[in-house]
């Protein structure tokens, strides 16, 4: 009966190791590889996205693999594969996937622009319609990995979040949160016309997030165009 508990704390023990935060930040150079492209990874773009109520379309680029996004069907003249090709998908005010770019069109033209020249992988961008209905303003809030940084050659969900902004347009596309913090939560508090977001530091630099590192808080006031975002401290 011993050994069994003692055989039992060990797989806990390991089981709870296993589950730890991999999000590392690795500060050196050197140790910092470069992406990963996958050769079964293909772009390709999402058919266009219509903002209600604006006059902006947009097209979403997403890296998507062949091989995962087949489903097979069973018929009465055999078994057959097929495949939508999406990468994205879009509910209300939300577009969520593997994006790697964004382009934005208007209704009335036939150009298209992107969001950026950048390696990013975006998670989700959220329209901020209350935000929009109130003042005017249109604004994107992006999730996004911008940097591979625990090192293993992949920009994932292992990777510190960064939180982006852009206008309704796609322009002044720029970076919130500063470098080297993971992004916690967002909100935005319509009667202050302020997004109020958190994000973590490493601060006792070992290169893991845990209880002795630093939240920090910030404000952007959504009613002025290309604001900069305001640190504050409430604790």
């Amino acid at each position: 009966m011993k050994t069994y508990i003692k055989i039992l704390i060990i797989l806990i023990t390991f089981s709870s190791c296993s589950e730890r935060d991999k999000r590392k930040v690795v500060d050196d150079p050197k140790t910092v590889s470069e992406v990963k492209k996958e050769t079964k990874i293909i772009q390709i773009a999402e058919l266009p996205f219509l903002i209600d109520s604006t006059s902006y379309m947009i097209h979403t680029i997403g890296n998507y693999n062949p091989q995962k996004g087949r489903t097979k069907h069973i018929g009465s003249s055999g078994s057959y594969y097929s495949d939508d090709f999406t990468s994205t998908s879009f509910s209300e005010n939300r577009i969520s996937g593997n994006i790697s770019n964004v382009k934005f069109q208007h209704i009335d033209s036939s150009a298209l622009k992107s969001l950026t020249k950048n390696t990013l992988n975006i998670h989700s961008m959220h329209f901020l319609r209350e935000v929009y209905n109130k003042t005017g303003h249109g604004y994107f809030i992006y999730n996004v990995i911008d940097k591979d940084s625990n090192a293993d050659g992949e920009l994932n969900y292992e990777d510190l979040e960064s939180l982006y902004i852009s206008n309704l347009n796609g322009t002044a596309f720029r970076k919130l949160s500063p470098n080297g913090q993971d992004m916690g939560n967002w909100k935005t508090l319509l009667e202050a016309n302020k997004l109020f977001f958190k994000s973590i530091e490493d601060i006792d630099a070992n290169g893991e997030f845990d209880k002795k590192d630093k939240i920090h808080y910030f404000y952007l006031d959504v009613s002025t165009p290309n604001a900069e975002a305001t640190e504050y401290f409430p604790i």
